[in-house]
């Protein structure tokens, strides 16, 4: 249990909470308001976050456990970090060993850069991805082994050997709460017209769908029939207003296994040769593990109250 004084519900501005000794660490302690942010939202301000606080010489430690989430059961908030269901921790402190330190500072979410949007940098900033993907090969950014382990036998299972497979994101959500900021998604049937037509032209064999939306599922099943793949889960029939974080599935342990689907459907997709997808957060995780795609297509219709663009 986390001393109640090291938590901050109310400030969310970066501020101490405990400040001594000076020469000793000082831990930086990463924490997300609102139970609506997604799993990549969260990933990507927290890769934000661990840059920072590298570069001011502090010890980035996540905190999924002291601030609801749409991963943390309401019973579990205190108890659990969610965090540390999905990946390790930063430098692999925890936070009973930061919270027994001589410094500790709460974060600001927006203080520090965020790499949104990094599938736009797959062609022109090659540098810029690999300037982010460096959190990822030095360790700072780690999969739970276990999880890494699921999802490589299930893609030795799920995609055919020596075949082609083309991955292609529609995240559900973002067609009906059109959440200011975020990417606005291509029509469904336009961006199955795009699929189509790049699958014949980059000569894929198959097609690997990630969605967590029935109705974006069945569009594609009766277009492709057996060649397309998808993970074997549970998928969601949203309701208008009903974002990742409120719409639940009646099963045991939901909470945790709705970000353990979405992280193995990302990793699945950076397992494929070409890659299609709107700039979702969600593509930041086949962005920072993938290797490297032969093909990228990017549905750019603006976003969502900034800057919206054509229509097709």
């Amino acid at each position: 249990m986390i001393d109640p004084k090291l938590i901050d519900r109310e400030n969310w501005e970066e501020h101490y909470v405990k400040q001594g000794d000076p020469s000793k660490p000082t831990y930086y302690i990463i924490r997300r308001k609102g139970v609506w942010p997604g799993l990549f939202a969260t990933f990507s301000l927290v890769a934000g976050a661990v840059k920072y606080a590298i570069t001011k010489g502090w010890i980035p430690v996540v905190d999924m456990q002291n601030y609801p989430s749409a991963y943390l059961p309401p019973e579990k908030l205190g108890k659990e970090n969610a965090w540390e269901y999905y990946f390790e921790q930063p430098m692999g402190i925890g936070l009973e060993e930061a919270q027994n330190g001589d410094n500790i500072i709460l974060s600001n979410e927006f203080k520090m850069p965020i790499p949104w949007r990094m599938i736009f940098h797959w062609g022109s900033r090659k540098d810029i991805l690999a300037e982010w993907k460096i959190l990822v090969t030095r360790g700072f950014l780690k999969i739970k082994p276990e999880i890494t382990e699921e999802v490589l036998a299930i893609r030795d299972k799920l995609f055919p050997p020596k075949e082609r497979i083309l991955g292609v994101h529609l995240r559900g959500t973002d067609y009906l709460t059109r959440p200011h900021g975020h990417m606005i998604p291509p029509p469904t049937e336009y961006a199955l017209k795009v699929v189509i037509e790049r699958m014949r032209e980059w000569k894929c064999d198959k097609l690997f769908l990630a969605t967590e939306d029935i109705n974006i599922l069945k569009i594609f099943q009766e277009s492709f029939g057996n060649y397309l793949l998808t993970f074997d889960k549970p998928y969601k029939d949203y309701k208008p207003g009903k974002t990742v974080g409120y719409t639940r599935i009646e099963r045991e342990n939901d909470y945790f296994l709705s970000g353990k689907d979405y992280l193995i459907e990302m990793l699945l997709l950076s397992k494929c040769n070409s890659f299609i997808a709107s700039g979702g957060a969600g593509n930041n995780c086949a962005m920072f593990f993938g290797e490297n795609f032969d093909n990228v297509h990017v549905f750019d219709f603006g976003c969502y109250g900034i800057y919206p663009k054509y229509k097709p």
